[in-house]
């Protein structure tokens, strides 16, 4: 009876979450009703459970009966992937918006309190609006050219042999994980794109934050800042698939380690810019004994630099192993 609990499950998952438990039951009893039917006093075949599956037709056109309309921007295949992403990008704006505008407001106060807090309503607003507008444009669009994005590819013609199979517990992928890594790029997109100049080094005299030592050059930073959000891009993009498909397969597999090489050069390309690094920085290790005043701490920083990208590269190139191993021990299973 594999194959009618895979029905079962194409049908169902296209439904809204509060629908699925009742229309499981009613499901389940139609298609024991139509066997019984079918079969009399006889033990169900694997012919007839065939038949009765044919009969009841395309899971994805039964789905849209139950549900009682077929027109959307975002259809109940990506909604509730589509209603998740939304929620993280928005928490994750407000935290960053919030948490950027707190390390502002100690750094360099500003005049007035009125100040800073229209500044910070009019920042949080613009960027929920635009986190807001990206993630719907973006489900929309996969909407109207039919990605196959945790669904299956629709066939001319519906059979059983096209329904997909049930979710693996070895190659499920934890929601949890996904949620955390586009969490983290929608910071670090937040953070770089307004607050560059808070990454560094804090200095304290007396108590109180004297002044802020820039990791970055200023200019040279946001030269290459482009190559930084593409990677952060490409990095939400590959969280967004896990989330969105739910399981390893072949597919994805093979589009995570795609995704992970195209990370790593840009990576490489991004922190390996000529005059990237803030002098001032080096020289403060310098000043305080860190570093020997006869080394020269641009050198020592570069070797940091390499040891920092060996390691990037070694954490990929293992996350890409094992997950291809995971997306094709899934797919040989089948």
């Amino acid at each position: 009876m594999e194959k009618v609990e895979r029905y079962i499950y194409a049908v169902i998952k296209r439904l809204p979450e509060k629908q699925r438990n009742d229309i499981e039951k009613e499901l389940r009893g139609l298609i024991e009703d139509m066997l019984g039917n079918r079969t009399r006093d006889r033990e169900a075949t694997d012919g007839d459970i065939e038949a009765v599956l044919l009969e009841l037709g395309d899971p994805a056109e039964l789905a849209d009966q139950y549900r009682g309309k077929k027109k959307y921007l975002i259809g109940p295949d990506n909604f509730d992937t589509y209603l998740l992403v939304l929620k993280i990008v928005i928490a994750a704006v407000a935290f960053g918006i919030t948490l950027a505008t707190l390390i502002a407001f100690f750094v360099t106060p500003p005049e007035s309190v009125i100040e800073i807090i229209a500044g910070y309503f009019g920042s949080l607003i613009s960027a929920l609006f635009q986190g807001f507008a990206w993630v719907t444009i973006v489900f929309a669009l996969i909407e109207h050219f039919e990605v196959p994005i945790g669904k299956e590819m629709k066939e001319e013609e519906w059979s059983p042999s096209h329904l997909p199979m049930l979710p693996d517990k070895e190659a499920a992928i934890k929601p949890s994980e996904a949620i955390f890594g586009i969490i983290f790029a929608v910071l670090a997109v937040i953070i770089f794109n307004t607050a560059e100049h808070l990454i560094g080094i804090y200095t304290f005299s007396d108590g109180t934050l004297s002044r802020v030592i820039p990791l970055f050059d200023h200019d040279i930073f946001r030269s290459v800042l482009p190559l930084l959000n593409i990677m952060l891009a490409v990095g939400i993009t590959k969280e967004l698939l896990k989330l969105a498909i739910g399981k390893w397969n072949q597919g994805l597999a093979l589009g995570n380690l795609a995704l992970n090489l195209v990370s790593f050069g840009l990576f490489a390309a991004f922190i390996t810019t000529g005059g990237l690094w803030n002098d001032a920085f080096f020289v403060y290790w310098v000043d305080i004994g860190l570093i020997p005043a006869g080394a020269d701490p641009l050198t020592l920083w570069n070797r940091a630099i390499t040891g920092l990208i060996i390691v990037v590269a070694l954490a990929l190139l293992i996350d890409s192993i094992v997950n291809l191993v995971k997306g094709f021990k899934a797919q040989g299973s089948r």
